[in-house]
């Protein structure tokens, strides 16, 4: 009887077991205006709308426009994944998230050796012209917002051409392509493609430069990999290193642009994707400290005070490395706390994670509750009505200061080398250190996850959700696709549009994108532009040594 008593005890005195944010910012028990004494409203905060743009980049934020809501979509085939986007949209998807398999990631076609396991196993194959045709049908390019995550230039080309004969002026096209080709070499895919890194560079500063009059609606540059936060990066880590990258890709861009380009012509067309996590007064205050810290180098270091290149717009992602594969049902609480965070943010976009995250690509059910996640915080708590309605809080206010002192330490420490320390790998290690730690505090359960190492159930009562599984004819499908394409184009045209991009590449000056362009209406694979691409900076055609030069 006094065992229960003692364990009825330790549950009604419980108390929470860190006194820090997710970060391990400490946290007092109460703020009070004694925190921030030393704030002066009109610099450090302002109105939402206005510089430093803490408190949001519009005056009105929701009221005035939503933020998109893009939920990922792409699997097993071009078909298969058109079907699932026209899914999404009749669900009430403003927006789309499209992301490739890691072949087309790389930057291989599905038929190369190293591709076989997998095509279509994690993100939709793109190869060319073709599969977009198949993977766009009957969907009004021109009226849906694309997210494409993708860091390799000749897909965002095969993109263009597939437009361009549906009737599509590339001109009204909308959306993002990452682009970032440094971030490329922390998400693991295959670095060695970039190797050497004049070939990311060269792809990245000439797809901005071309598409500013090509494509000006569309943002060709945008940082924020998953590389960062989801492999071991603070919060703080996520937003310095980012925008050390981003500071770095607007040097290289001035550099080739020289009098032709100026800063107000490339800010207002870079934009993040950054992952939101389970903390949700840390993560609205990243946000709101970021957007201070933006406005301030923009204007500080860059020379402008133009609001369109001074505001920080942000596409979040809900954390899949927070969801839990034990008692899975739990991850939507999960990602319900995360889209909160992102919404109190203030961001621009939010892709909310499937429940299932952590065991396979979102199924119909999933991705159908992380859609009314986001359509009930927007339509029924009532947290749209005001901008910033976290603002003013003594706590959050003071955090935000914290964050953004950190942020600028950080930035300050890397700023005039992050390219050379992600190149060498010394950023990866950083960020290994942060995931080790975080799995450390989880085994010895100084950090606690509900289901993981506290609250546990049984293996029998753990439900398990429905997996999504490649379905293997639509990949053969496709890979049938590839091959008659390969079979029935017109050789001469693409080999010369092959050897073109060999020739660009080799004259430093010169922009290679419209030749990327001029390939993929040639029907040239993905895969082989690439090839072209590396041989025309000196590289053999296949990093992977597998596949000679075809042409």
């Amino acid at each position: 009887m006094m065992e229960n008593k003692n364990v009825l005890d330790d549950k009604f005195f419980a108390r929470a077991g860190r006194h820090m944010t997710w970060c391990n910012i400490p946290v007092e028990p109460h703020y009070s205006p004694e925190n921030i004494r030393h704030m002066d409203y009109r610099k450090d905060i302002g109105d939402p709308g206005e510089f430093p743009y803490t408190r949001g980049i519009f005056p009105d934020m929701y009221r005035g426009r939503l933020w998109t809501m893009r939920e990922l979509v792409g699997f097993d085939s071009p078909k298969r994944t058109n079907e699932r986007i026209k899914l999404q949209i009749e669900e009430g998807a403003n927006a789309l998230n499209l992301i490739g398999d890691i072949p087309a990631q790389t930057g291989i076609d599905s038929d190369h050796p190293m591709a076989e396991a997998d095509v279509g196993a994690e993100g939709v194959p793109l190869c060319s012209v073709l599969d977009w045709d198949i993977c766009m049908s009957d969907i009004d390019m021109e009226r849906v917002s694309i997210n494409f995550s993708n860091y390799i230039s000749p897909l965002l080309a095969c993109m263009f051409a597939s437009a361009e004969e549906k009737g599509v002026d590339p001109k009204k096209l909308r959306g993002t392509f990452l682009n970032d080709t440094l971030a490329y070499l922390l998400t693991l895919y295959y670095p060695k493609m970039m190797d050497p890194f004049d070939i990311g560079r060269r792809m990245t500063v000439d797809t901005v430069l071309y598409c500013m009059d090509y494509a000006p609606r569309v943002y060709t540059l945008s940082t924020g990999p998953e590389g960062l936060r989801e492999h071991g990066a603070s919060a703080m880590q996520e937003i310095a290193f980012d925008f050390c990258i981003a500071r770095y890709w607007f040097k290289e861009i001035l550099k080739k642009g020289q009098d032709n380009v100026n800063i107000d012509q490339i800010a207002p067309k870079m934009g993040f994707t950054h992952r939101v996590g389970l903390d949700i007064f840390e993560e609205a205050s990243k946000f709101r400290a970021a957007r201070r810290v933006w406005a301030n180098m923009l204007r500080d270091e860059f020379g402008t005070e133009n609001p369109r290149s001074c505001t920080y717009k942000v596409y979040a992602i809900t954390m899949g490395s927070q969801l839990q594969g034990k008692q899975i049902q739990n991850n939507l609480v999960r990602i319900t706390c995360q889209t909160l965070a992102a919404v109190l943010g203030g961001v621009q976009g939010i892709h909310t994670m499937g429940y299932d995250e952590p065991v396979c690509l979102p199924t119909e059910e999933s991705l159908r509750l992380a859609l009314r996640t986001q359509q009930i915080i927007c339509h029924e708590t009532g947290v749209v009505n005001v901008a910033d309605p976290l603002g003013g809080s003594y706590y959050v206010e003071s955090l935000t200061n914290q964050i953004e002192r950190e942020i600028v330490r950080i930035m300050d420490e890397y700023k005039d080398s992050i390219a050379d320390k992600i190149v060498s790998g010394e950023i990866f290690q950083v960020l290994r250190q942060g995931a080790y730690k975080y799995q450390k505090e989880v085994e010895d359960a100084s950090r606690s996850v509900v289901g993981v190492n506290c609250f546990k159930i049984s293996e029998e009562e753990d439900r398990q959700a429905e997996v999504h599984r490649a379905d293997p004819e639509s990949v053969s499908e496709h890979l049938r696709n590839l091959k008659d394409l390969k079979r029935t184009r017109d050789q001469n045209r693409t080999a010369k549009n092959i050897e073109h991009i060999i020739r660009t590449c080799e004259d430093p000056a010169a922009n290679i994108f419209p030749a990327l362009l001029d390939a993929a209406r040639a029907r040239a694979t993905v895969g082989e532009m690439m090839g072209a691409i590396r041989m025309g900076h000196g590289a053999e055609y296949d990093p992977f040594g597998q596949i000679a030069y075809p042409f």
